[in-house]
C-alpha cells in the first residue's frame, strides 16, 4: 500500500516541477527541458555527476538545480558583478566561481555556505578548474598572464605562475581538467593562441580571419579548439601545430562558447546567431543544429559524462545551453539527426 501511494504521488510531483521550471510551454525541437533562471546573461554552466547537480552562472548569481527534476535548490548571491566561470570539485562538495568583480569564491556546494573569497586577481576572473584529485583548483584572469593555484579545502593560496608577457591582456584562457595544458589568447595578437604544457610553449598561428573570441581544451590537454568572431571553429593537436585538424563552419554568428564531450569525439558550440551546434570530431562534420534560443548563447556544456572520464564507453546523453536572456535549454543527444 505504501508503495502504491508513493508511485501515484510521483507524477503529481513531477508535473509540479515541470510547471515551476517552464516545461509546460512549447519546447524547441530536440529540447527536453527549459529552465528560466529569471535573470541573465548566462555566462557559464557546470555539471556535477557525483551529486547530479547543475550550476548556472546568470548575472551576479549562481543557481543550483537538480539535474533530474530541474528544480532550483539554492542560489549563491555574494558576487557583486557578473559571474563568468563556475566549476564543481570531482566529488561535488565544493564549487568555485570567478567574476567580473575580480574575486574568486569557494563555496560549500551542499549548503551554499561561502568558504572563502580571494581578491588577489586584479582583473575579471574568467577561468576556474579543479584538479582531478580535488585537492586544489586553478583560476586565471585577464591580468598580465597570471594563473593562480589554491587549496580546495579552504581556498588558501597554493601558488601563482606568471609568464614574461606582462604587457598583454587576456581575451580568453582555458585550463585542461588534468592541468597538462593551459591555452591563452591575448589582446593585440588576435591570430595567435599560446599553448603551454609542462613548462614548454607552442604558438598556434591560426587561420582565423578575425580575433579568437573563445577557446576550450580537452581534459587531457592534447587537443584545443579555438572559436572566432569570423564564425568558424578550428581544432588543433598541440603536438602538431602546423595546421588545424579541422575547420568547422556553419554558424552565422561569432562563436561564444564550446565544450568537448568526454570521449573527445564530439564538440558543442554556442554562437551569437542564437543556435547551438553539435560536431563530429572524427570527421569534422556537423551532426545537429539546435534552435530555440531568442538571444546570444553564452554557455554550453555536456551533461552526465564529466565524472566518467577515462571510461571507454562514457557518453554524454544531454547538453545544456544558456543565453543572455537567462534561459537554459536541455537538449536530448540520443535522438540527434544529421543536419547541415
Amino acid at each position: 500500500m505504501k508503495m502504491t501511494r508513493l508511485v501515484s504521488f510521483i507524477p503529481i510531483l513531477t508535473v509540479a516541477v515541470f510547471l515551476t521550471n517552464g516545461w509546460a510551454g512549447d519546447l524547441p525541437v530536440g529540447a527536453i527541458a527549459r529552465i528560466d533562471v529569471g535573470e541573465g546573461p548566462v555566462n557559464a554552466i557546470a555539471y556535477s555527476r557525483s551529486t547530479n547537480r547543475i550550476a548556472v552562472a546568470a548575472a551576479n548569481s549562481i543557481y543550483i538545480y537538480d539535474a533530474s527534476t530541474y528544480e532550483k535548490q539554492m542560489v549563491f548571491t555574494e558576487h557583486t558583478d557578473l559571474v563568468l566561470a563556475v566549476a564543481f570539485s570531482p566529488n561535488g562538495k565544493r564549487l568555485v566561481s570567478g567574476s567580473l568583480d575580480k574575486t574568486l569564491r569557494l563555496w560549500h556546494a551542499d549548503t551554499g555556505k561561502l568558504r572563502n573569497t580571494r581578491e588577489e586577481h586584479k582583473a575579471p576572473v574568467n577561468t576556474v578548474a579543479f584538479s582531478p584529485d580535488g585537492k586544489r583548483f586553478w583560476s586565471a584572469s585577464r591580468e598580465n598572464d597570471t594563473i593562480r593555484s589554491w587549496h580546495a579545502r579552504d581556498g588558501g593560496r597554493w601558488s601563482s605562475q606568471t609568464s614574461p608577457r606582462t604587457n598583454l591582456t587576456f581575451i580568453a584562457i582555458a585550463c585542461s581538467y588534468k592541468r597538462a595544458t593551459v591555452a591563452k589568447v591575448f589582446d593585440g595578437i588576435p591570430s595567435e593562441c599560446l599553448i603551454e604544457r609542462v613548462g614548454s610553449h607552442w604558438h598556434v598561428v591560426s587561420g582565423h580571419t578575425d580575433p579568437v573570441s573563445t577557446l576550450t581544451l580537452y581534459e587531457d590537454g592534447k587537443t584545443v579548439a579555438t572559436g572566432s568572431t569570423d564564425r568558424t571553429i578550428q581544432l588543433w593537436n598541440v603536438a602538431d601545430i602546423n595546421k588545424p585538424l579541422y575547420t568547422l563552419t556553419g554558424h552565422t554568428g561569432g562563436i561564444t562558447a564550446m565544450d568537448f564531450s568526454v570521449d573527445a569525439k564530439r564538440l558543442t558550440s554556442g554562437s551569437s546567431d542564437k543556435t547551438v551546434r553539435l560536431w563530429d570530431l572524427t570527421t569534422g562534420q556537423p551532426i545537429q543544429t539546435f534552435s530555440g534560443h531568442t538571444s546570444e548563447v553564452g554557455a554550453v556544456t555536456f551533461l552526465e559524462d564529466k565524472a566518467l572520464a577515462g571510461i571507454a564507453l562514457a557518453k554524454a546523453k544531454t547538453l545544456a545551453s544558456g543565453d543572455s536572456d537567462g534561459t537554459v535549454f536541455i537538449w536530448n543527444l540520443d535522438k540527434t539527426v544529421s543536419t547541415n
